[in-house]
């Protein structure tokens, strides 16, 4: 059972309330959700309004805490003087939706309810059947709270939110919620909306721990709802479209892409080099945007691309649905015709031809008399059953290259046996060369989705590199938990030196990052008196900065191992330390060893601390949300430094918080030389090879399992879609360069001015 709450006011009766409502008792399953609506100038009666025993109405004036924040702060309406009104301080109108969900919260959490709490905005209209399959799709058991992020501001779009109250950390972010608005705390913030409120106490949560999924991650814009999966089964009339007239819906948004995708342009690239033209016929074409991807990649070898569409665009119905798995909004063919009749000329204008014809129907009957012989590649993105699926292969088996999507495994679980139509047909070929491709892209009901790709035994092999498993490193505390606990618990009354940890507004102050691998000083000198630098360095290239005669302002100490011991470098810690100016600043996580601790005070009192995430210092007896162990010397709501496994990317999340955006990095490696690693046997700490060989981009480089374990914290950072940072990577022809080179952050974000000048 789905419990979903909303809110709105008798003035909207007939705009958006009664239409939301009636929407919902046509297309909601009644026995799998309950909705509880929160009246507003009803005085108590309901009467008139559309009647179903899962909806339930509240009257909102009944919640006293509410009626009491309102008169404390009736002046908090975003009015003020002769200003014009300004939405965002107005704490008044936006109070409502927080009492509401909370208030029902609290009642959920009394009666110990362990199922999904979601808030949906009443101008939300209910367009197509939705039922508990649907919403798990949209809900996985094992996230904490599921949002709408957005990367053009900096605050979730609040229209659709579901809290899994089975976790503690779901109702613990409601309750601090709710207690932001009983407190008055809402008015020291810089916004007074609830959007604004939840997504910085989501990222408070999310930096301990909390399992968070953002249905809108990489989205560009405001309207987050209409270009996520929620749209598949609402049309949320945000704003003044809850007043206008609605219209027939256009062509589907197109979303952000999975990863998989990049292998199917490497694809077509690999197999329309040397060709003159290309030929693509896919099932599923949707709204057109795969096969404007795939002309685009072909496209760089070929002028011309020819493409051939089938799908049920306006022929399908729920009941269709429903056999094939889809979710996706449905279009019209003349829509997507027309996208793709813009497209054609576009690429004209640039001296290519592309030519598409669509064709309308059920695969098993419009594929009949169609003819492929002339076909390079063929992608199979239709229905999911087997019945379609393995009649869409019987017409494409003759295609050079046929490529399969949503091949799905599970390390653990049987996959359903209705997600199972590709695979059983796919493992029935023979007669062909197969691969199924590797994959992190994971579904919702926590399976990972693959490409399966299958080509005749003539045709060139797969690209070099493709069908290889990625490494992955998962990193652990080098030391013993029990061992870093008594670190923190010696090192925090010796430090002293925590509070300066805050949340600090953002300043176009410069900071340089060195990290212990090979370093241009005479660009770091040049950087540092460009930008009136601070330069913050690792223990590693903290002695090599003096030797240059560069004092660094800040060294970042985090390793929780002896000072006698090795370093990941080949050196002994203690020689690290043995020069220290005293003009640096050591700032030393409270896990660090305590013997580098004393030895570092020794020779000054120049030192901060701060408390950076690591398994240690939670409380195991809570697997929901990461709590600090009670027996620790760190005070519950400390602000913890996270960015990875090194003292250099956390580095840059402490700097982050510090507000500091202008980021310069050097001595990122995380590669050693041909020299070292080519026939050295020398073994890691546990017996494994510590030279590993990897590729990527097309770049090999050898690397050890801790310098691994840095390149991925980075490919991590470099592919978040909401990097609000300013970076400037130096070096080159290492394996951190190329991480940063082939990175979402250097290929895709452009500044302003370059996006000004690209559009002129």
């Amino acid at each position: 059972m789905y419990t979903f709450v909303t809110s709105f006011p008798k003035r909207f009766e007939k705009d958006y309330g009664v239409p939301m409502l009636q929407s919902v008792i046509d297309k909601w399953k009644p026995t799998d959700f309950k909705l509880v609506v929160y009246l507003e100038g009803y005085d108590n009666d309901a009467t008139g309004l559309p009647e179903a025993d899962y909806i339930e109405y509240r009257h909102i004036e009944n919640i006293e805490a509410r009626n009491d924040f309102i008169q404390r702060n009736k002046d908090k309406n975003g009015s003020f003087a002769e200003a014009p009104y300004n939405y965002r301080l107005d704490a008044v109108r936006f109070c409502n939706k927080v009492y509401a969900f909370s208030d029902l919260a609290f009642e959920l959490i009394d009666q110990e309810y362990k199922d999904w709490l979601v808030w949906l905005d009443a101008d939300t209209i209910t367009k197509k059947m939705f039922g508990a399959e649907d919403a798990a799709k949209i809900m996985p058991e094992n996230v904490d709270v599921v949002h709408l992020g957005r990367i053009d501001i900096d605050y979730s779009e609040t229209g659709f939110v579901a809290w899994n109250l089975a976790y503690h950390n779901a109702a613990s972010l409601i309750v601090d919620m709710r207690g932001a608005y009983d407190t008055d705390e809402v008015l020291t913030y810089r916004e007074w909306t609830d959007a604004f409120i939840f997504t910085r106490l989501l990222k408070i949560y999310e930096a301990h721990g909390m399992s968070v999924r953002n249905l809108s991650e990489g989205v560009k814009g405001l309207d987050m709802f209409s270009n996520c999966m929620l749209n598949e089964h609402f049309t949320h009339n945000k704003g003044n479209l809850k007043f206008q007239k609605k219209e027939e819906p256009g062509l589907a948004p197109d979303v952000v892409s999975p990863a998989r995708y990049k292998q199917l342009a490497n694809l077509i690239r690999h197999y329309s080099e040397g060709n003159d033209t290309f030929t693509v016929v896919e099932t599923g074409t949707w709204n057109g945007g795969r096969a404007i991807e795939m002309a685009l990649a072909a496209f760089e070898n070929v002028n011309q691309f020819h493409y051939r569409g089938f799908d049920l665009f306006e022929e399908a119905t729920d009941e269709t649905d429903k056999v094939e798995i889809n979710i996706k909004q449905h279009n019209a063919t003349e829509l997507v015709a027309r996208r793709l009749a813009e497209f054609a000329v576009k690429m004209e204008e640039q001296g290519k031809k592309f030519t598409y014809r669509l064709f309308t129907g059920d695969t098993k009957e419009t594929m009949k008399n169609a003819v492929f012989s002339d076909v390079d590649f063929a992608f199979i993105d239709g229905g999911h059953s087997y019945d379609t699926v393995n009649s869409d292969y019987s017409f494409l088996k003759d295609v050079p290259v046929v490529v399969f999507d949503d091949f799905y495994s599970h390390e653990e679980k049987e996959i359903p046996e209705e997600y199972q139509g590709i695979i059983k047909t796919f493992k029935e070929i023979k007669d062909r060369n197969t691969k199924v491709l590797p994959s992190q892209d994971v579904t919702a009901f926590g399976a990972t989705v693959h490409l399966a790709v299958t080509w005749a035994k003539e045709q060139k092999d797969l690209p070099e590199g493709m069908s290889r498993v990625p490494i992955v490193v998962k990193p652990k505390d080098s030391m013993p938990s029990d061992y870093i606990k008594n670190n923190i618990k010696e090192n925090v009354p010796v430090i002293k030196e925590f509070d300066w940890i805050q949340q600090y507004k953002p300043v176009n102050n410069h900071a340089i990052i060195v990290s212990g691998g090979s370093i241009d000083f005479e660009q770091v000198r040049a950087v540092k008196e460009k930008h009136n630098a601070t330069v913050w360095a690792v223990k590693h290239s903290y002695p090599r900065l003096l030797k240059e005669g560069i004092v660094a302002d800040y060294c970042v100490i985090l390793d929780p191992r002896p000072i006698d011991g090795i370093s990941t470098h080949g050196f002994k810690r203690k020689d690290l330390f043995e020069t220290i100016d005293p003009a640096t600043k050591f700032v030393i996580a409270s896990m660090t060893d305590t013997s580098v601790v004393e030895y570092v005070m020794s020779k000054t009192d120049n030192v901060l601390g701060f408390h950076a995430i690591t398994d240690a210092v939670r409380d195991l007896s809570r697997e929901d949300k990461f709590i600090v162990d009670p027996d620790l010397p760190i005070p519950s709501d400390t602000l913890f430094i996270s960015g990875g496994t090194a003292s250099a990317t956390r580095t840059i999340g402490l700097l982050e918080l510090l507000g500091i955006r202008n980021i310069h990095m050097f001595g990122f490696d995380c590669s050693v030389s041909e020299e070292v690693a080519e026939g050295n046997e020398e073994k890691d700490e546990v017996g494994n090879p510590k030279y590993l060989k990897v590729e990527t981009g097309g770049h090999h480089f050898y690397t050890t399992g801790e310098l691994l374990a840095l390149a991925q914290d980075l490919e991590k950072m470099f592919e978040k879609k909401d990097l609000n940072l300013n970076i400037e990577f130096y070096g080159k022809d290492t394996l951190a360069a190329q991480v940063f080179e082939q990175s979402y952050y250097n290929e895709k974000f452009k500044v302003f001015e370059g996006f000004m000048k690209d559009a002129a």
